[in-house]
């Protein structure tokens, strides 16, 4: 009886173990869960032209920014300098005044570029920045 009942502690206190560090994300994979899927999107949409895929993750005001005229312009000079968008990678990332801004440098046709991506309270992107 007395192995049965250690064998049950060690079981639970193992099963605690594992349960425990696996659900247990840090920040920073909490803000990529969010931020590098609407950047890939963000990114593929500039890189194809679709101001229905770029604007996919933004917030009404990032929304509201933009006309197909602004976009199409945006792209044609972004797509003649850098070339198709081909990958990112994450960098850091950083609070500010209520908004969680992420660095990426991303790789083009042409060449690699900083990004800057800007997330509101609801995870919708307010901002982009080639840097």
């Amino acid at each position: 009886m007395r192995k049965i009942f250690t064998l049950m502690v060690f079981l639970l206190t193992l099963s605690a173990l594992i349960f425990g560090t696996t659900s247990c994300k840090s920040e920073e994979d909490k803000i990529r869960d969010y931020a590098d899927p609407a950047t890939e999107t963000t990114l593929k949409g500039l890189s194809e032209n679709s101001l229905e895929k770029y604007t996919q993750y933004g917030n009404d005001a990032f929304k509201a920014a933009l006309t197909q005229e602004l976009f199409d312009a945006t792209t044609s000079q972004i797509n003649s300098q850098l070339g198709a968008y081909k990958s990112k990678e994450f960098l850091s990332y950083e609070e500010e005044e209520g908004y969680i801004i992420v660095h990426y440098n991303a790789k083009f046709e042409k060449t690699d570029v900083g990004i800057r991506m800007v997330f509101d309270e609801n995870h919708l992107i307010a901002g982009q920045w080639f840097e």
